[in-house]
């Protein structure tokens, strides 16, 4: 067999079998809550959606992380130069990675003291 049959063989399972997973298990999902929902309107049972609160802080949170996203990036090229030669760009993939969590406890922290003197 020729190689790039083998490496297409390779990419179709690792990327096509878990796609296939996961449609049939949001399929399965879907469709088990539809026949419950419909056995309980055949009851005479109406149950209400519950109200979804709109999130209000999407503007900080996108804002927050791609400031975080940013700086990751700056700090990974900055440091670049200080990991050994056979890691090339995984300081700037490890960095962007960290400044958007750190960015996601921000705007979790800031949200969180928001809520608190809302309340108040």
């Amino acid at each position: 067999m020729e190689d790039w049959l083998v490496l297409l063989v390779a990419i179709i399972c690792a990327v096509g079998l878990p796609v296939l997973l996961l449609i049939v298990l949001v399929v399965r999902t879907t469709r088990s809550k539809h026949e419950e929902r419909m056995a309980m309107i055949e009851k005479g049972i109406v149950l209400e959606e519950p109200e979804r609160k709109a999130n209000k802080f999407n503007a900080l949170r996108n804002g927050l992380l791609m400031i975080g996203l940013a700086l990751g990036a700056i700090c990974g090229i900055a440091l670049e130069e200080t990991m050994p030669s056979d890691w090339e760009g995984f300081a700037v993939i490890i960095f962007t990675v960290l400044g958007g969590g750190i960015a996601y406890l921000a705007y979790f922290f800031i949200v969180l003291k928001m809520m608190e003197k809302e309340k108040e």
